[in-house]
C-alpha cells in the first residue's frame, strides 16, 4: 500500500513538473497568467520534494534542516492570487501588494541559497552560526505569515472574481461562464488544503511535535488531487488557458450627447427589443454592449440602464434569452433535426456548449436535450 501511495505521489509530482514547463514555455498559450500557473506548479513540486525525497543528504549537505531546500510557502498564496488577478484583469489594482510580497518571498528563498553557499565555503550550515532556536523562529514565522497571506489571498480572489462576473454580465453576451466556473473551482479546491494547513500550524503552536503528521499527509493527498484536476481541465478545456478577452479593460465610452440627456429610457428599451428581434443581433457570438450601442448610435451607459431598469435583467441574460428562443425554434423544427444540439447552439449565437446549457437551465429549467427528446417523442 505504501509503495502504491508513493507511486501516485511521484507520478503527480512529475505531472506537476511537466505542466509547469508547459504553461511556462507554451507558444500556443503564451500569456502571463499561464506563466504564473506554471510557477505555482513549480512551487508545489519544490515543496513536495522537501517531504518525499527518499534520501536526507547530497554529498554531506543535509536536506532535512530548516532552509536546506527552497522555502516556497510564501509563493503559494502569492502566485495563486496573481494568477486569478491576471485572469480577471485586475493585477494593476494590487500592484503594490504583489511587489511587496514577491520581495518577501524571494528573501525567504534566499535563505536556502545562503545556506548552500555557507556549506560550500565552510562545510557547515547557517544553523551552526545562528543557532537552531533563531532559525526555528524565523521558519515558523514565515510559515504563519504564509498561512495568513493565504487567507488574504482567498478574500482578494473571491472579491475579484465577483467583480469580474458583474462586469462581464453587464457588458458581454457570452461572459465565458466556463472560465468563471474554472476560477471558482481553482479557488475553492484550495480551501480545504488551507484549513488543514492552519490546523497543523495550530497543533504545533499548542505544543505538538513537528514532522510529518497525518494532517500533513492528508493535505498532500489533496494537493495530488489538485494537480490531477488542473491536468484534467487542461486536457478537456485547453481554451481556459488561452488569453481571455479583456472584459475588465477600461472602455472609453462616448459621453451622452445633449440629445441623449433627455432620452426616454422606457422608449429606448422598447426600441432595443424591436431591433434585437428584427435584426437578430444576438446571432453575433462576439456581441457586446459597446458594439450594439454603436449600431444604434446611443451610449453604452444608456443601453445598460434601459435594459436593467425596464427589461429587468443584465445585458448577458437579455441577449441569451433571445438565443434560447432561437434555439428552441430550431430544436422543434424538423428541418433542423440533422443538426446536433451543439450545432444548433452555434447557429443560435451561443459561443460554447456550456454557455448554451447554462442559458437554457436559467430560462427554462431544462437542458436543450430535453426539448429535442420531446420533439422526437
Amino acid at each position: 500500500m505504501g509503495d502504491m501511495i508513493n507511486t501516485i505521489v511521484w507520478a503527480a509530482i512529475l505531472q506537476g513538473l511537466l505542466l509547469g514547463i508547459l504553461y511556462s514555455t507554451s507558444r500556443k498559450y503564451n500569456v502571463f497568467a499561464n506563466r504564473l500557473l506554471g510557477g505555482f506548479l513549480f512551487a508545489l513540486v519544490a515543496e513536495a520534494l522537501t517531504i518525499f525525497l527518499p534520501f536526507d543528504q547530497i554529498g554531506g549537505y543535509s536536506l532535512s534542516g530548516y532552509f536546506s531546500l527552497p522555502e516556497v510557502k510564501l509563493f503559494f498564496p502569492l502566485l495563486f492570487t496573481h494568477f486569478v488577478l491576471e485572469k480577471v484583469g485586475q493585477s494593476a489594482r494590487y500592484r503594490t501588494f504583489l511587489r511587496l510580497h514577491y520581495t518577501l518571498a524571494f528573501t525567504m528563498l534566499g535563505f536556502t541559497l545562503m545556506n548552500v553557499l555557507v556549506y560550500l565555503i565552510t562545510g557547515f550550515s547557517i544553523r551552526n552560526f545562528t543557532g537552531s532556536q533563531l532559525l526555528s523562529v524565523v521558519f515558523m514565522a514565515q510559515q504563519t505569515y504564509a498561512f495568513l497571506l493565504t487567507i488574504v489571498a482567498f478574500t482578494i480572489a473571491v472579491r475579484s472574481i465577483q467583480r469580474y462576473r458583474r462586469t462581464v454580465e453587464n457588458e458581454y453576451s457570452d461572459f465565458t461562464m466556463l472560465e468563471i466556473n474554472w476560477l471558482w473551482q481553482f479557488v475553492f479546491i484550495m480551501l480545504p488544503i488551507t484549513l488543514l494547513w492552519g490546523g497543523e500550524l495550530l497543533r504545533i503552536a499548542l505544543g505538538g511535535k513537528g514532522g510529518e503528521s497525518d494532517v500533513v499527509m492528508i493535505n498532500w493527498g489533496l494537493l495530488v488531487i489538485f494537480i490531477y484536476f488542473v491536468s484534467y481541465k487542461a486536457f478537456r478545456h485547453p481554451n481556459l488557458f488561452a488569453d481571455p478577452p479583456d472584459a475588465t479593460e477600461t472602455k472609453t465610452a462616448p459621453e451622452p450627447s445633449k440629445s441623449e440627456e433627455g432620452t426616454d429610457l422606457e422608449d429606448l428599451a422598447a426600441a432595443l427589443q424591436r431591433s434585437m428581434a428584427e435584426e437578430k443581433h444576438f446571432l453575433d457570438q462576439e456581441l457586446n454592449i459597446y458594439g450594439l450601442a454603436q449600431q444604434l448610435s446611443v451610449s453604452p451607459r444608456l443601453v445598460s440602464t434601459a435594459i436593467n431598469r425596464y427589461i429587468g435583467c443584465n445585458f448577458s441574460e437579455w441577449v441569451n434569452n433571445y438565443r434560447v428562443e432561437e434555439a428552441l425554434q430550431k430544436l422543434e423544427d424538423p428541418h433542423h433535426q440533422h443538426l446536433s444540439i451543439e450545432g444548433i447552439g452555434l447557429d443560435s449565437g451561443f459561443k460554447s456548449r456550456s454557455a448554451m446549457y447554462t442559458a437554457f437551465k436559467k430560462k427554462t429549467g431544462q437542458t436543450p436535450g430535453h426539448f429535442r427528446q420531446m420533439e422526437l417523442s
